[in-house]
């Protein structure tokens, strides 16, 4: 299955960015441990959501229909189940650990990888993800992985900005995520500008301190090996994401909790 309206495809994708970029906002807010309870319960379930969808574009069959439903309805029961197993000690307040910054941040990059698997096989079909490998690179190294991340990194700051946190060692990977020398590997122009973009944002993100400049480093090194391979310049950009969302969520909670 593939070939599905691009506008269509940009639609969906746009309202799964807006919620995601709301419960993003909503780690800022939530103070007792039902809300994180609800937050991780957002997470899973757009995730089950989008792999169950994976499932029936890799094979367009009733049989297949009913095991992405059936996945999306035993993950919403088991979590369901788990809340009113527990409820009554979930109204208490929490302060969140370090656990719960990088667990939430998995999370949304899990789900953004995900977007990139389930809306390039809605748009290209199953031809280019026939095996794991290819699966995984056309799923990272695609704009419907980058652009989405890029747009909820970009939503994030600007929150944060707004809030009289800014960070300035997190904008040059919205940079790179905006010019990534990964996609678009078919157009000349392209793969040379963001190369160029990329190499810029990084040499700026190397002279901060501490573990971004390592980060980076390997984004730096990743992008001159994207003319090679991409996969340096993904675990770079991985890093990242996870490092980005975790930063985000303590500039933010930390401050106010103190």
């Amino acid at each position: 299955m593939g070939n599905v309206s691009l506008v269509l495809l940009i639609g969906i994708a746009s309202l799964m960015v807006a919620i995601i970029v709301a419960l993003l906002y909503y780690v800022f807010k939530v103070t007792t441990k039902i809300g994180t309870f609800f937050l991780y319960f957002a997470f899973f379930m757009m995730a089950f959501m989008l792999v169950g969808a994976s499932i029936y574009l890799f094979n367009p069959t009733e049989t297949n229909l009913g095991i992405a439903v059936g996945v999306n309805m035993a993950s919403m029961i088991l979590l369901l189940g788990y809340f009113f197993a527990v409820a009554e000690r979930l109204t208490e307040r929490i302060e969140f650990k370090w656990y719960h910054y990088y667990s939430l941040s998995g999370l949304v990059v899990v789900n953004e990888a995900l977007m990139g698997l389930t809306f390039g096989l809605a748009q290209f079909g199953v031809k280019s993800f026939s095996s794991l490998v290819s699966a995984v690179d056309n799923s990272l190294n695609s704009y419907w992985f980058f652009y989405p991340m890029m747009a909820e990194m970009l939503s994030l700051y600007l929150i944060l900005l707004s809030r009289g946190r800014n960070n300035l060692s997190l904008f040059p990977l919205i940079g790179i995520s905006t010019f990534p020398p990964v996609i678009f590997q078919n157009l000349l122009i392209w793969r040379y500008f963001s190369l160029i973009a990329s190499l810029g944002f990084s040499v700026v993100g190397i002279t901060f301190k501490g573990y971004w400049r390592y980060i980076y480093v390997v984004l730096a090194l990743g992008s001159l090996l994207s003319i090679i391979t991409p996969w340096l310049f993904d675990l770079g950009i991985l890093a990242g994401m996870l490092e980005y969302y975790a930063t985000s969520f303590r500039v933010e909670r930390i401050p106010r909790s103190s």
